[in-house]
């Protein structure tokens, strides 16, 4: 007999990949159940509520992106601002991985209109685990990551943006460009000597 946990995992990878290919504009647990082959009592049994669904779901995808880039990381080796950027740059602007940040944007702009309800544990874990993850990958590098680590908001930020107009146009030209005008920035930050302390007389 299958344990529920093992049934639970099961079903979270199902309805991961439905919610990434449909999104959920109009998700309700019904027609959600009937896609993932089991029923919407189940899916409260196993999950909660439609919003625990929800941020179940947005935590496995943010694992998924996490094991992906670490991947990457393994075989670039990135050992500047520079590389390390571009390499996730490269990775989340491949046609494949477009349908992550398409369905994490659907999600962030849905719930400010209160179309859905996302737990508020669920909102602060999306840029906690971009700081995090930054954090991490500033502290493999040779030089300047504790200064890279600082301006780790500043890089979520921009890149979401960056991505989202990808996403909207469809030009990835542009925004590549302004990224690598930021890398400028930050470098040129990182490469110059911190303010002194004044002495105070």
């Amino acid at each position: 007999m299958e344990a529920p946990a093992d049934r639970r995992r099961e079903l979270l990878d199902k309805i991961t990949e439905t919610l990434l290919a449909h999104g959920v504009g109009d998700l309700s647990l019904r027609p959600l159940a009937e896609r993932v082959g089991t029923s919407a009592r189940l899916l409260i049994y196993h999950f909660g509520t439609k919003e625990q669904l929800i941020a179940a779901a947005l935590a496995e995808i943010r694992q998924q992106i996490a094991a992906a880039l670490s991947a990457r990381a393994a075989a670039v080796q990135p050992t500047s601002l520079q590389a390390l950027l571009n390499m996730f740059w490269d990775w989340a602007t491949e046609p494949a991985h477009a349908r992550y940040f398409r369905l994490l944007f659907e999600i962030d702009s849905l719930a400010m209109f209160d179309r859905i309800s996302v737990p508020d544990t669920a909102k602060r874990a999306g840029s906690d685990t971009w700081i995090e993850m930054i954090g991490r990958a500033a502290a493999r590098l040779p030089e300047g990551g504790d200064r890279f680590a600082a301006h780790a908001t500043l890089i979520m930020c921009a890149l979401s943006g960056l991505l989202q107009e990808v996403l909207t146009t469809g030009d990835r030209e542009p925004p590549t460009a302004a990224l690598q005008s930021l890398i400028g920035l930050i470098s040129a930050d990182i490469a110059s000597p911190p303010a002194s302390q004044g002495s105070g007389s």
